[in-house]
């Protein structure tokens, strides 16, 4: 079928050159290829669609028949050229995203709200969980993930890596002793995220990591905010969730002169290739960004 479709191409350039030689030149091919191919269709079809002199060549009526609708498959293709040009210049169809909850009510959310004013045509299904899924599987085109993916068949950006600090409430800190040094940590209460079940922390040539008791645990950053912030221990969460934090109900910064390990963030998606423009548009959009670069430093140039 598929070479049935290319000879009925064939013939209709034959047609509109009115020469097989002309033809031939603007196929790329030998004129005694281009030939055997018409011939070929011919005997396919069980009718003569050419009538063949030396000087020149003429439709019969069957070929003039079966030129119109050789015609309508061009103009089908072209229709459907012109279709996909106009998805890509104007980007269209449906992005499912997922990302981590601490990353997806913050800087998440000022990416997309921008990503829909400049491309109103894409609709986004975005999926906040610190539940990591399988973006294949779940038919998801897009994922931000904090470390390198484990998956080596998908495509890993590195975004950068973003500060994480220990963080307490006023309240919380001045009803319990002064901390002076990370060993301190042990006779304070902890919410820790259980991605995060150890603490890494460095002041100079100094080095220090606490593997925290699972007293308190959670799957999710925000929720390990909101309990510092109502006086339930210290933390350790990323700058954007610091910053952003409600000014009514302030963190501080624990420790200050020790500094944690850094937080990498990746973009993650199943396949350099062919992917669709609005999916194009998005990984482009987010890697040019300006909302990273205050919270994320490029570890390595983004390719």
């Amino acid at each position: 079928m598929f070479r049935q479709w290319q000879d009925m191409a064939l013939f209709a350039l034959v047609a509109e050159c009115g020469s097989v030689t002309q033809a031939a030149l603007k196929a790329g091919m030998a004129k005694s290829s281009l030939s055997l191919r018409i011939s070929q269709l011919e005997q396919q079809l069980g009718l003569r669609l050419l009538n063949r002199t030396t000087r020149k060549i003429s439709l019969t009526f069957a070929g003039e028949r079966y030129l119109i609708h050789c015609q309508e498959m061009m103009q089908a293709s072209e229709r459907a050229d012109l279709a996909i040009q106009h998805l890509r210049d104007n980007p269209s169809g449906r992005l499912r995203i997922t990302s981590p909850a601490g990353f997806g009510a913050t800087l998440l959310a000022r990416l997309t709200t921008e990503f829909q004013r400049r491309f109103p045509a894409v609709s986004l299904e975005i999926a906040i969980s610190d539940t990591l899924v399988d973006l294949v599987d779940e038919g998801f085109d897009v994922a931000f993930r904090t470390g390198k993916p484990l998956d080596s068949s998908l495509i890993g950006r590195p975004l950068g890596v973003t500060p994480r600090y220990l963080v307490a409430s006023p309240h919380y800190l001045a009803s319990h002793p002064v901390l002076v040094h990370p060993q301190q940590l042990q006779s304070h209460q902890c919410i820790a995220h259980r991605a995060w079940a150890e603490w890494a922390l460095q002041r100079g040539s100094e080095d220090y990591r606490w593997l925290l008791p699972l007293t308190h645990t959670t799957d999710n950053l925000l929720y390990a905010r909101e309990c510092a912030m109502a006086g339930a221990g210290i933390t350790l969460l990323p700058a954007f969730l610091v910053d952003g934090v409600d000014l009514s109900r302030p963190l501080v910064r624990v420790l200050p002169e020790w500094r944690a390990e850094p937080n990498e963030l990746y973009l993650v998606y199943p396949s350099r290739k062919l992917n669709s423009p609005a999916m194009a548009c998005f990984i482009e959009f987010v890697l040019q960004h300006d909302a990273l670069a205050e919270y994320v430093t490029p570890t390595t140039p983004l390719s």
